[in-house]
């Protein structure tokens, strides 16, 4: 995995977990207890069942609400796991110098395929040396896990 695939992994999942944190506040503002006016409410003997209690016994049924609070707290473990991949990631790239951290940043990091001609001629080195210095990182990335 690539530094560019984790920071898009990492977008997406924050997208999902803002999703999840509005369907929460939705839930919940939906059946969380108000003032109730009793007077209104006119029952022909038996029992009162709260139309709340109604609405959050629907909503539990529906999948979109089940596990709401599990599903959160996973995708807020899987954003924690992302990030500190890609501090390791940059902690191994500071081993390097200037030139081959910007090597690594234009073939991973950035958003625009850049190929080695066009990396090269932004870090003046040759083709061929660009290409050298990544697999030495890709080498040295995967040595130390």
């Amino acid at each position: 995995m690539t530094l560019r695939e984790a920071n898009f992994e990492v977008e997406r999942l924050n997208n999902k977990l803002d999703k999840l944190l509005k369907d929460k506040e939705l839930l919940e503002s939906t059946i969380d207890p108000k003032s109730t006016d009793y007077t209104k409410v006119v029952v022909d003997g038996g029992k009162h069942n709260s139309c709340v209690q109604e609405i959050y016994v629907l909503m539990q049924d529906l999948p979109r609400w089940k596990d709401l609070d599990k599903r959160i707290k996973i995708t807020q473990e899987e954003i924690k796991n992302y990030i500190d991949w890609i501090d390791n990631e940059l902690k191994i790239l500071k081993k390097y110098n200037k030139v081959e951290q910007l090597i690594v940043y234009y073939k991973e990091e950035t958003t625009e395929k850049y190929t080695w001609h066009q990396i090269a001629n932004k870090v003046h080195y040759s083709k061929d040396y660009c290409r050298k210095i990544y697999a030495r990182y890709k080498n040295m990335r995967n040595i130390e896990r």
